[in-house]
């Protein structure tokens, strides 16, 4: 009797493993032939999930905004004030260090491999970068989404000041936007 496969959850558990191998060798320096063999299946499987590497990473990048927001929501779940919603996404973003450090490596090898304009118009990256910032707006229960992107680009710069630096400690640098993010919105009455 053949084998029956969740393509699905199969696809998903295939971006899950090349994650981890992208966080390590980076975008650019692996093919997707060194990518099939790393992660245990032929280049022809690989293929017929992801038509190519641009694809594969395009369909990563979908799947963590996804697995990503529900783990916000679920992390926020029960944080009744603001203040509460803001201290829960700063323990979760403390919580999933590394994870997130790892997506900032992902993405900053792809960006600087990558035609600026190329990026800019990638629709997949334009939604991905759209479901953050409004899950940032519904998690917090803010009434104005600029102010939700404005906090996703202060969480993009923390992650990436953890790549190069070790200055200030993950869990200072969340403390510090905590702080800050609840003094602002308790000054002005948000």
């Amino acid at each position: 009797m053949p084998k029956v496969v969740d393509s699905e959850l199969y696809r998903k558990e295939l971006l899950h493993k090349c994650f981890d191998l992208l966080a390590e060798k980076g975008y650019a320096n692996v093919t997707t032939r060194q990518i099939s063999k790393e992660i245990g299946i032929s280049t022809g499987a690989l293929y017929h999930y992801f038509p190519s590497k641009k694809i594969l990473f395009e369909q990563l990048v979908e799947n963590m905004s996804q697995q990503d927001e529900a783990m916000l929501r679920a992390a926020t779940q029960g944080a009744n004030t603001l203040p509460e919603r803001i201290a829960a996404l700063g323990e979760f973003l403390i919580e999933h260090e590394d994870y997130f450090v790892k997506q900032a490596v992902i993405w900053i090898d792809f960006c600087q491999h990558t035609d600026l304009h190329e990026i800019l118009n990638n629709s997949v990256f334009q939604q991905v970068d759209e479901q953050y910032q409004q899950a940032i707006t519904h998690v917090l229960g803010l009434s104005n989404p600029k102010v939700a992107r404005f906090i996703w680009t202060l969480i993009n710069g923390v992650l990436i000041e953890q790549i190069g630096s070790d200055s200030l400690t993950f869990v200072e640098q969340i403390d510090f936007l905590v702080n800050m993010l609840t003094a602002y919105f308790e000054k002005y009455g948000i």
